[in-house]
């Protein structure tokens, strides 16, 4: 892809006035022409992720993957919670991601294959937002560098569900509580704390369950034959 047709500091100057509110200049690229570079940035990534041969991690189960730009608005209140961050130095503003039915170890691969498609060492693009979660939300990001930056986001269908009912939470009682905010409301800071917790300890119990019994079968799977069948069915006393 051809790299963006304006000049760091010309992004900077559209990051003061996205955050101020104020009308685009001549020497300014306009905010419909920087998400629409964005955009197909976006979907580039999308569709080497998903030209991929998933077979040999996912086998037969199908993924989802789109991508996406930010909104204005969401991009704007991201520019004035932190001043300090110009839109060039925005990890999300291409945003991709990627979902299956998959376990922890499975989703450690996919992280790994994708990071390795891009030629970006684990080390230095991945935010494991499992082990420490991000208001109770629950995932993998790779942050590439490529012509800009891209976010891309890995999730297991768990992960996604209680993402999106808890994004119908912030439409419900602000924004705010997706960056670690809570309700003045009693009641509402009770439902809030409550689906942080369904994530942080129900959901992340059950993928360790369920990634330890796949571990575990795929031992089984590895033995001989005769050795799995008296694992199963021990021979009782003579």
């Amino acid at each position: 892809m051809e790299p963006p047709p304006w000049s760091g500091n010309q992004l900077k100057r559209l990051s003061r006035k996205i955050r101020a509110g104020s009308p685009m200049s001549g020497s300014t690229p306009s905010y419909g022409e920087v998400m629409l570079w964005y955009n197909d940035l976006a979907e580039s990534v999308q569709s080497r992720i998903a030209a991929l041969d998933w077979t040999p991690l996912l086998g037969d189960r199908a993924f989802e993957i789109t991508s996406r730009p930010k909104t204005l608005d969401t991009l704007r209140q991201k520019l004035e919670r932190d001043p300090g961050t110009p839109l060039p130095s925005v990890q999300d503003v291409a945003g991709v991601r990627f979902e299956a039915e998959m376990t922890l170890d499975e989703q450690d691969a996919v992280v790994n294959a994708i990071a390795g498609h891009f030629d970006h060492e684990l080390s230095q693009c991945v935010r494991d937002l499992r082990s420490d979660p991000h208001s109770g939300y629950r995932a993998v990001h790779l942050w590439l560098r490529l012509e800009a930056r891209v976010e891309v986001q890995v999730r297991t269908h768990l992960q996604g569900d209680w993402a999106n009912i808890y994004e119908v939470a912030a439409d419900v009682f602000g924004r705010h509580i997706r960056y670690d905010l809570l309700p003045e409301s009693d009641i509402e800071r009770q439902i809030v704390q409550s689906l942080r917790a369904i994530s942080t300890t129900r959901v992340a119990q059950i993928e360790k369950d369920r990634n330890e019994v796949s571990s575990l079968q795929l031992s089984l799977d590895e033995l001989p034959s005769g050795v799995k069948t008296r694992a199963h069915y021990p021979r009782g006393p003579s």
